[in-house]
């Protein structure tokens, strides 16, 4: 460079052979930012001094190798003839060849040809795009195998949610006026969905421990416990209080102690229950169905047993085999989902620690509303004015009431808005990651006939008061009656050591749409990531050019 320097500082002197001293230094202070910048009187030393050479027919400057700083070469140089230059050696195909076609027919067929691939492209580009912008996604569905696996959380209630011998004398007289007005006929008879709702108003007004006391104990209601053939206790389970099934015991939710795994599939892998329901001490009118409700769950999540469950009856052994299923859901432009545990729609969290779920803050949304519409709570849902969830709300009056026909007439429009999808529960979206389980069910006697005097047996070893409740209450000679009308049998395990994912992906995401997108300028007009900056040098060019000339233009000092 040095020489070319040298060279340039040389012929400028022979060019300009009256500058003063000051002129001269100005003229090299000059060469030397231009060298820095590469552009020695024009934008490209070869491209340029080639172009020069060509226009001038002058071997001296072709010679020469440097641009040239004589009157002819600045008086050619100009923005004509940098974009000469750049359409000369661009590897914008379209452009160059054109450029380059002689006769007018060749001109014409490469222009044309230049033209529809650039409307193609365009073309092209738009589908592309559009298709992007689609946010379409796909679902991969995987079965993986597993040496070990999570056991779910498995939740049992009762159907009969108070004990007949629990019960208050204020229960016992509503049940009782109820069910004689109902037989009676008379008039002013109520439901037994009524009568529900007026015994879930008084019971929702007890405090925890009261409300525990109505229902079925842990030592009243299981039996026997075994978990892959080792014996599980009461410790072992989470007890909480529903509205409708009483007292619920939910095993292996991880609030005890570590979540268990399991190794192998098939009933004697997993979890095994004998329940007695105490259908002796079901409420008349009252309980329709006997058995207890099955929950399969993750452990994270709250069991709804009155909406998510299985139904098991006495006197069989109920096999329930279960498929965990890992879901993964997009958020933002590919669908509405929450990553987000939030607590102020998750009303559960705060009595019970759970997670988030959709259920949980579609009940949560519903609660809200009747707070804030109707001034009144669901006594079958929570409610906690110190929470979060509801202290940003006017405090409801109490529970509400079916004898109130403003509480019922409200409570009405809401469900009605609720079920038809009309009230606003905007922020209540599917988690964006979720376990779900998928049960099987299958049944059989139990206890078989040959084995209830076993069965008996072991009753009379392990709980000899429930053996003499049962013969109180059925007779001595109807205790395998009793044992297969109140007894059932519940196996939860793993169907196969394998688990399925479903994973939401966008079908067409950022890096299939660049890759498209360049492929695509390069197939129709040929152009590649060079090619734009080859654009950009043209612009610098023209903009250092411009610079120049308008440097030049001002009167020395």
């Amino acid at each position: 460079m040095g020489d070319d320097l040298d060279t340039t500082m040389r012929l400028t002197s022979t060019v300009y052979p009256h500058a003063s001293e000051r002129e001269s230094r100005r003229n090299q202070e000059t060469l030397s930012k231009r060298n820095l910048y590469g552009f020695n009187g024009v934008p490209s030393q070869y491209r340029l001094t080639k172009r020069i050479s060509h226009n001038n027919n002058s071997m001296e400057l072709q010679t020469v190798g440097v641009a040239v700083e004589d009157e002819a070469a600045e008086k050619s140089l100009s923005a004509r003839v940098i974009l000469t230059g750049f359409m000369d050696f661009t590897t914008s195909h379209g452009i160059t060849h054109t450029y380059h076609a002689k006769g007018t027919l060749k001109k014409l067929f490469w222009g044309f040809l230049t033209l529809a691939s650039t409307v193609l492209l365009c073309l092209h580009l738009w589908i592309m795009i559009s298709g992007y912008i689609a946010y379409d996604s796909v679902t991969n569905i995987n079965i993986n195998e597993a040496r070990s696996l999570d056991f779910p959380a498995v939740t049992v209630c009762n159907n009969n949610g108070v004990k007949r011998s629990n019960m208050p004398s204020w229960m016992d007289d509503l049940v009782k006026s109820s069910m004689g007005s109902y037989l009676n006929g008379s008039d002013d008879k109520i439901s037994k969905n009524d009568l529900v709702k007026k015994i879930s108003e008084e019971i929702s007004l007890l405090n925890t421990t009261e409300k525990s006391m109505l229902g079925y104990s842990y030592a009243d209601m299981i039996i026997l416990c075994s978990f892959n053939g080792e014996n599980c206790f009461e410790s072992d389970f989470w007890t909480f209080y529903h509205s409708v099934y009483g007292n619920c015991y939910s095993f292996n939710t991880g609030k005890n102690g570590a979540i268990q795994k399991t190794s192998l599939a098939g009933p004697s892998n997993g979890l095994t229950l004998i329940i007695n329901i105490g259908l002796y001490e079901y409420v008349k009118f009252l309980t329709e169905e006997a058995g207890i409700k099955v929950v399969i769950h993750d452990q994270k999540a709250m069991p709804f047993p009155d909406h998510d469950s299985l139904s098991t009856s006495p006197g069989q052994v109920n096999n329930i085999a279960v498929k965990m299923m890992n879901t993964t859901r997009l958020d933002g432009n590919y669908g509405n989902c929450t990553r987000l545990d939030s607590n102020e729609d998750n009303m559960y969290f705060y009595p019970y620690n759970v997670s988030y779920t959709q259920w949980a803050c579609l009940r949560t949304c519903y609660q809200k509303e009747l707070v804030n519409t109707c001034k009144c709570f669901d006594p079958d849902l929570p409610y906690d004015y110190d929470t979060i969830v509801f202290n940003h709300i006017e405090k409801a009056k109490g529970p509400c009431k079916l004898t109130n026909s403003t509480n019922v007439n409200c409570i009405t429009e809401v469900s009605s808005r609720f079920a038809d999808r009309t009230l606003k529960c905007g922020t209540c979206y599917q988690p964006c990651n979720e376990i779900l389980y998928e049960s099987t069910q299958s049944t059989s006697s139990y206890p078989a006939l040959s084995y209830i005097d076993d069965f008996v047996a072991v009753i009379n070893k392990t709980n000899p008061l429930l053996l003499s409740k049962l013969k109180d209450e059925y007779g001595d000679d109807q205790v395998s009656f009793a044992i297969q009308s109140n007894f059932l049998k519940i196996n939860v395990f793993h169907q196969r050591m394998t688990y399925t994912t479903y994973e939401q992906v966008a079908s067409y995401d950022d890096y299939q749409f660049a890759s498209d997108f360049g492929g695509a300028w390069g197939l129709w007009i040929g152009w590649s990531t060079l090619t734009i900056f080859e654009l950009i040098e043209l612009g610098l060019d023209m903009l250092v050019y411009y610079c120049y000339n308008a440097n030049k233009s001002q009167p020395s000092q």
